[in-house]
């Protein structure tokens, strides 16, 4: 069974863009879990008007999904993209244009919000 290595992002109460790196076998279930908890979460609240948004997905392996989420986090802290907030969500600047993803290729993930 596959599973999807994604991007995806919300508009918080501050009306700051929080971009999020993670893995999913089911994208529409965790959508809704994103919905329900980033409502009630204590940092980067998400407003009840706002959802989650899918910038980019890429089915892999469960193996690869989590190896390549854990990389590519990594080196989104290290070129501080933005600041880190718990386990695999960034406060970007909203002028951001875009973001990288390193798998066996670089793929280039363009931001519009």
């Amino acid at each position: 069974m596959k599973e999807f290595l994604y991007i995806g992002y919300y508009i918080d109460t501050e009306g700051e863009v929080v971009l999020k790196i993670g893995t999913t076998n089911d994208l529409k279930r965790r959508r809704y879990e994103h919905n329900t908890n980033y409502r009630k979460s204590p940092n980067c609240t998400m407003p009840k008007e706002n959802t989650f948004e899918y910038l980019w997905k890429l089915p892999l392996s469960k193996y690869n999904t989590l190896r390549y989420e854990d990389k590519n986090r990594q080196r989104w802290i290290d070129a501080e993209i933005g600041r880190f907030v718990e386990k695999d969500r960034f406060v970007i600047p909203r002028n951001l244009a875009e973001v990288t993803i390193q798998i066996r290729k670089t793929y280039t993930i363009p931001l519009s919000f």
